[in-house]
């Protein structure tokens, strides 16, 4: 349990950790995209803008206007009020500062042009949005977008119209707002929506998914995906049949290979077989080395007795040397047999 714990622990931490860096990378690559594609979108309006209003450039119109007041500097001067003579007389306008900073055309003689022109031939909103998508689309720049036109009569009463019907774009932050017309009297609003998970699929999406996939199916399925691994590891057991060892000997190194492939070194007192290298107790080596050095590999139990205790042992004595010495097989080959047979034993 204590081991379950702590692997899905020390996992579920590394998802948290992936997902929370993935999140961070997705907000700052969305938060500098967004930020290019405002630039973008900005330079797209008023292009728009632009045109729509270049198409009304080559007709003649006539206008006056009784001037301007407002502050004035050297460089340029700020109207905050403009007058106007018509046909219901002559009427002054206020102009906030800000209407003034955001005209499309500041000049005060093609200000007063504009506003007669749209007076003749009005903005249509529907056109001035299809200009507007169509370089978006060339831009590469894919967001939801909508106009809003608010027109100020002589009356000073507001006439609004969209683009189209979005509530959720009406009511969000503005991209940007421009003015026509001598009074300011055109107002222009673009808004648009990014879409939040826009960017490409990742390598890196794909391993903070193959991550969390992983602790789920280790939190529903570690019992037996545990069981599973612990069979593979652990050796299955193998029923003893007769194999008959041969010995050679190999140089001087004094290596005997037996029939299963282990290699028995009788200085180092090591069984080995594959990548597994299993050192033997002293009296099994030396038992071992008994058997393999008598060429029927039988040991008498007077010869076993005499190498071991000089003839002072007991049967019991020799019994457990001999089961040790098996136990001891067994963990590197289950295929070499000790069998008792009359008046001593044989390896086979």
């Amino acid at each position: 349990m204590n081991r379950k714990l702590y692997i899905l622990g020390v996992l579920a931490a590394l998802c948290l950790l992936g997902t929370g860096y993935y999140a961070w990378t997705l907000y700052d690559a969305y938060r500098k995209q967004v930020a290019e594609w405002n630039e973008g979108a900005k330079a797209a309006f008023e292009e728009a803008l632009w045109m729509e209003v270049n198409k009304r450039a080559d007709i003649p119109v006539y206008s006056s206007s009784s001037g301007e007041h407002g502050m004035t500097t050297l460089k340029e001067r700020v109207p905050d009020s403009v007058f106007v003579t018509s046909a219901l007389g002559r009427k002054g306008y206020r102009i906030e500062r800000y209407k003034y900073e955001n005209s499309l055309i500041k000049e005060r003689m093609r200000r007063g042009q504009l506003g007669v022109l749209l007076e003749k031939y009005p903005l249509s909103i529907d056109t001035l949005s299809v200009l507007w998508n169509s370089i978006l689309l060339e831009k590469e720049i894919t967001v939801g977008n909508q106009l809003r036109y608010i027109y100020t009569d002589w009356e000073l009463q507001n006439d609004t119209v969209y683009s189209m019907v979005d509530e959720q774009l009406s009511h969000s932050d503005s991209l940007t707002v421009k003015y026509l017309g001598f009074r300011c009297e055109h107002e222009l609003t673009a808004f648009i929506s990014y879409p939040y998970w826009f960017l490409n699929f990742s390598w890196y999406t794909l391993g903070v998914l193959l991550l969390w996939g992983l602790l789920v199916i280790l939190f529903k399925f570690y019992t037996p995906i545990e069981s599973f691994i612990q069979r593979r590891m652990v050796k299955e057991k193998v029923i003893e049949k007769e194999v008959y060892v041969t010995d050679v000997v190999i140089g001087k190194s004094k290596l005997y290979r037996l029939p299963d492939g282990s290699l028995f070194d009788t200085s180092a007192c090591t069984l080995t077989k594959g990548g597994l290298i299993h050192t033997l107790p002293p009296q099994s080596a030396i038992l071992l080395k008994l058997f393999l050095y008598k060429e029927n590999h039988y040991l008498s139990i007077e010869e076993i007795d005499k190498a071991l205790w000089n003839g002072l042992g007991s049967s019991g004595k020799i019994h457990k040397a001999m089961q040790r010495l098996r136990d001891e097989l067994k963990k590197v080959s289950p295929d070499l047999v000790i069998k008792t047979v009359s008046g001593g034993y044989e390896l086979k």
